[in-house]
């Protein structure tokens, strides 16, 4: 392709036209993520330290004042003027579109994924006008495996709101009784362009492990898929088939860490404070399909609830009834 934009530049009568695609990119980054271009060019002006604006600002300015090259991606195909990247905007490759005496040449190279255009770009000179367009790359064919890439480039990246962790109790819990834990983990994505093309990137939650904070237990730790569900009126009594946790022992007082006992011999462990770990797996799909690939990285987010205050239930002989009648 590059042989026919120089011929193209050397030769009289031979002149260019482009097929325009929807997304100017940076030649520095062929996979970085770039703005729409300005809807009316859809060409991209690039300033000297790199930073991206589109639109319609003059001859080699823009909105700062700051001087800029323009970026475009285009399919070659040899016929009218090849001058300026503003002139080529109006022109058509239809059938017949081409004048006489003139050479129409397309290159579509062979491609079993999605084909990326070329990329193209016009220098600005001292006086503010533009050179002519200049090809900087060939058409690309882009396979999964080139997005699949990009796409775990993408997902390292991407912020996960973290989710809560709920262990569900009325404070202070109580020993041999068994709560519930939960999360309120769900997909998150995010849409972006990559290489070109609109993907989603998802982070999906497929792996739950909970840290219930119980150095006396012996199942301190449980690694689920299952996100759990929380207690409501009228469910059934949670049971160790439940997502959650029953701490069994309180500590020694005095001696085991945030475990003391009160002026009335009750005995509590204070700052419980279980925690969850959640993994999540990357996916991607082509915008407008319904296939999801897998993305070979997952990213972990770690939760905390609340403070916790244990005790255990202890009882008293007391020589009146509840309307305080008295009975011993």
């Amino acid at each position: 392709m590059r042989e026919i934009a120089k011929l193209a530049a050397t030769s009289l009568g031979l002149m260019t036209a482009l097929v325009l695609p929807s997304v100017a990119t940076s030649p520095a980054d062929e996979g970085s993520i770039w703005s729409r271009a300005d809807e009316a060019t859809d060409t991209m002006q690039v300033g000297r330290e790199g930073d991206a604006h589109a639109g319609n600002t003059g001859p080699g300015k823009s909105t700062s004042g700051q001087s800029q090259d323009r970026y475009l991606r285009a399919d070659a195909t040899a016929c009218l003027t090849f001058d300026d990247l503003e002139a080529v905007q109006a022109i058509t490759t239809a059938p017949g579109a081409c004048p006489q005496n003139t050479t129409e040449a397309q290159i579509t190279p062979a491609c079993d994924g999605t084909r990326l255009h070329a990329l193209w770009v016009q220098r600005l000179r001292k006086d503010g006008t533009y050179a002519n367009p200049e090809q900087l790359t060939d058409d690309q064919c882009i396979t999964p495996t080139d997005l699949t890439t990009q796409a775990r480039h993408a997902f390292r990246t991407l912020h996960i709101p973290t989710p809560t962790a709920t262990l569900q109790a009325t404070p202070p819990l109580l020993v041999n009784i068994h709560y519930p834990a939960y999360t309120t983990a769900t997909p998150h994505d995010r849409d972006t362009t990559l290489l070109g093309i609109p993907l989603t990137i998802r982070a999906e939650p497929t792996r739950y492990t909970w840290d219930f904070d119980d150095p006396h237990s012996t199942s301190n730790t449980l690694t689920t898929t299952d996100p759990g569900h929380p207690w409501h009126p009228g469910d059934p009594t949670p049971d160790t088939t439940w997502i959650g946790h029953t701490y069994t022992r309180l500590g020694t007082p005095d001696t085991d860490p945030h475990t003391h006992t009160d002026t009335h011999g009750n005995v509590y462990r204070t700052h419980i404070t279980p925690t969850l770990t959640t993994t999540w797996q990357g996916r991607y799909r082509i915008q407008g399909t319904s296939t999801w690939t897998t993305i070979p990285d997952t990213l972990t987010t770690t939760s905390t609830t609340t403070p916790l205050t244990i005790t255990e239930a202890r009882t008293h002989l007391v020589c009146q009834d509840l309307h305080g009648n008295r009975t011993c």
